[in-house]
């Protein structure tokens, strides 16, 4: 039985082995295959972004003249909208408004408009400030006073 059990050892042991160079040999084709697939994705993408550049370079060199437009409409399409043209332009006319000797109001400086915030909140601080030094009795202002005659 003891030579059963060595026998039956060294064939799992070949069998792993035969299965660790499989899953290494799957492993390889599965990065080279991986690295394949990226390089084609980047070729395709350099080619589009290529393309693309090329195109919008060729539409600003050769933009279409008036004549080139002109040319791809026909005479009835021509004619309407001459005739919507005329029709719109004939309905609305502008309006003017001519002012002779009109103050502009001009927009607040940056002094101007920080002043006006600033403004109220000084001037309600100060009428406080004189209210009470106005309303306080004299006897209330000169107490601790150091000149007051003993």
């Amino acid at each position: 039985m003891g030579a059963s059990a060595r026998e039956i050892e060294r064939q799992i042991k070949e069998t792993r082995d035969r299965m660790d160079g499989n899953l290494t040999e799957l492993e390889g084709r599965a990065v080279s295959n991986a690295a394949r697939y990226g390089r084609l994705a980047a070729i395709g993408l350099g080619v589009f972004v290529v393309g693309g550049g090329v195109f919008l370079i060729y539409r600003r060199m050769r933009k279409p003249t008036l004549r080139d437009r002109l040319d791809g409409l026909s005479i009835e399409k021509l004619r309407s909208l001459a005739g919507g043209l005329s029709g719109r332009l004939k309905d609305e006319l502008p309006s003017v408004t001519v002012t002779v000797n009109e103050k502009i109001e001009r927009e607040p400086g940056t002094f101007e408009s920080i002043l006006r915030k600033v403004a109220p909140a000084l001037v309600g601080t100060a009428s406080t400030a004189v209210l009470e030094r106005v309303s306080r009795p004299a006897a209330e202002t000169d107490v601790g006073s150091p000149h007051q005659a003993d």
